[in-house]
């Protein structure tokens, strides 16, 4: 068993004042695990003591690049690389997997990578499947097909199953279904792994024919587990529930993968009812089935439940939520502006340490869920807490300062984004533009929307239009409003004429809501919260008749008004 690392300098002395580390290799190769820890050590030790065992010298040397590889110090592996030629040894078929394990890790992959491939071929090692195989698994984890093809093409006679595995599932990784499919028929033997991993590759590609067509070809020793799962999953994917449920429940033998799959499947197609149903009869659950669940409510808008079956999961579970879990219950939090379950759910995510500024956008969760509850103090704090803040924590805030009529703030705060190098996104200047219309802010929002494209490549679409509409419409400068619609390079819809005959009713411009209503009638639109408003119109301005035959269209087409919507343009 190999010494703690804080007590290696104590061990070693102790080995070097009674000399035994000069006696046999097995004193070195008890402390090389923990060498990495100390670098300066490794490296004397691995130039002064592994020369005094030739026959052991390479064989030391692997130990510390595995060692290495696996630490926080994997550039320590290529130290211990140049020690061993330098020392006047070979590297043997054992090394180049583990300085590949140590590439992998390195901020310059690629680069190192192909060093590591340069240095096997110039050695000899190409003919030895192990470095082979881990040269093939190396350029797979990169995309990198074309090297991935090369290596393999030259190696071809030593290649095994895994060889091949390992090429077809690299093009599967890469999209390129029809390479890992000529790689596959050109197999001279295949396994579980081979079929699989195309049966899996269709599926997922949604070429369900095909993957059930080699699902009923493959030998029936090869279909397992993870086979049948590929095929619930495509299915399920895919919107074929019933075949997904069919397959199911066929299936010899199920897993948590199984199980969760055919979860997720019933949770992707809103089918909440029948995902609860299997959920509760689960022989066991992990947090992938409580997440499934939870934040499947939560998208489906059933925020009650999301936030019951969390309780549920604290109360009845010992497993523990992660990060996932947490923001699809500060979405449903959000939604229900449960404040206080939201407090708790924050004290949670604090007292387990979960991070808030990684892949997960945890912070930007918690930042959307304190602005809806009205709390924008708290989500300033929130923001200002995170160490990294992406583009969703930027714009959750400044969404939740532009909801909450906050516009000077959220202008300040998206000056403040542009400073800090992260670019804004078309969410971004939705929420920007909006603020400015509250606000009346006519000139903020005229230079925003202006510079969009040349300041940070985001081209205008339906939505920002609709905002610059609403922006000029409540400002007055209908005539304006009118024109941007008229160079708009796409047809306006509903909303945002509807945003113009707002605001013609509110500065009784009845000659643009005549033009406006003609729009809106040439788009079939059945929403009637424009034809009500365009009765009222009619109405205030004492054309009875026209205001009458407003309310009759709605009649005749037979549309429902919305209960308390008479100007809703929803």
């Amino acid at each position: 068993m190999a010494a703690p690392p804080r007590y290696l300098p104590l061990l070693l002395g102790r080995l070097l004042v009674s000399g035994e580390i000069h006696r046999s290799p097995d004193h070195l190769r008890k402390i090389i695990p923990v060498l990495p820890s100390h670098p300066h050590l490794a490296a004397a030790l691995s130039s002064l003591y592994f020369p005094l065992f030739p026959s052991s010298a390479t064989f030391l040397h692997n130990l510390l690049i595995r060692a290495s590889a696996a630490s926080p110090s994997p550039r320590l592996s290529f130290a211990a690389f140049s020690c061993l030629l330098h020392s006047g040894y070979l590297p043997d078929n054992f090394t180049f997997p583990q300085l590949v394990k140590s590439a992998s890790r390195l901020p310059s992959f690629p680069r190192t990578g192909a060093q590591v491939h340069a240095q096997a071929a110039r050695r000899g090692f190409l003919a030895d499947i192990f470095v082979v195989n881990s040269l093939l698994a190396m350029y797979a984890a990169l995309r990198d097909t074309a090297s991935m093809w090369g290596v393999f093409d030259s190696c071809a006679e030593v290649a095994d199953v895994v060889s091949w595995n390992t090429v077809i599932a690299g093009y599967v990784k890469c999209g390129e279904i029809g390479n890992a499919r000529r790689v596959f028929d050109e197999m001279p033997e295949r396994n579980g792994v081979s079929w699989s991993a195309m049966v899996g590759a269709y599926a997922g590609a949604g070429e369900l024919d095909v993957a059930r067509d080699m699902f009923d070809r493959m030998p029936a020793i090869g279909r397992n587990v993870v086979t049948w799962n590929s095929m619930v999953t495509g299915f399920a994917r895919h919107g074929l529930l019933p075949l997904a449920r069919k397959m199911f429940d066929e299936m010899p033998l199920k897993n948590l993968v199984s199980w969760n799959a055919m979860i997720r499947g019933y949770m992707v197609n809103g089918e909440m009812d029948g995902a609860r149903e299997l959920f509760d009869v689960m022989p066991e659950k992990d947090v992938v089935s409580w997440t499934c669940m939870i934040s499947g409510y939560a998208q489906a808008g059933r925020y009650a439940e999301a936030l019951a079956l969390f309780r549920s999961m604290q109360s009845k579970s010992i497993i523990r939520p992660n990060e996932v879990t947490m923001v699809s219950v500060l979405s449903a939090c959000a939604h229900l502006t449960a404040l206080e379950e939201g407090r708790w759910a924050h004290t949670f995510i604090d007292k387990h340490k979960m991070i808030l500024d990684n892949e997960f956008n945890l912070g930007a969760a918690l930042i959307d869920m304190y602005a809806k509850c009205g709390r924008t103090d708290m989500a300033v704090k929130t923001f200002h807490s995170l160490d990294q803040k992406n583009v969703s924590a930027w714009n959750a805030l400044i969404t939740g300062l532009a909801v909450n009529g906050d516009a000077l703030q959220c202008i300040d705060v998206f000056e403040q984004m542009k400073r800090s190098g992260e670019n804004p996104n078309d969410i971004t200047l939705v929420s920007v533009l909006t603020a400015c219309a509250h606000a009346g802010l006519v000139d903020e929002g005229r230079q925003c929307f202006q510079s969009m494209a040349s300041a940070f490549g985001v081209q205008p679409e339906l939505k920002h239009y609709g905002c610059m509409v609403d922006l000029l419409g409540r400002a007055g400068l209908l005539d304006e409003a009118e024109e941007l619609i008229k160079r708009m390079p796409m047809a306006p819809d509903v909303k945002v004429l509807g945003a113009l005959l707002g605001a013609s009713r509110m500065h009784k411009r009845f000659d643009v809501a005549e033009r406006v209503q003609r729009g809106i009638l040439n788009l079939n639109t059945k929403q009637p919260g424009c034809h009500v408003l365009m009765s009222d119109i009619y109405a205030a301005a004492g054309k009875w008749a026209d205001a009458l035959e407003a309310r009759g269209f709605l009649q005749r087409h037979n549309i429902r008004k919305l209960r308390a919507s008479s100007s809703s343009m929803q």
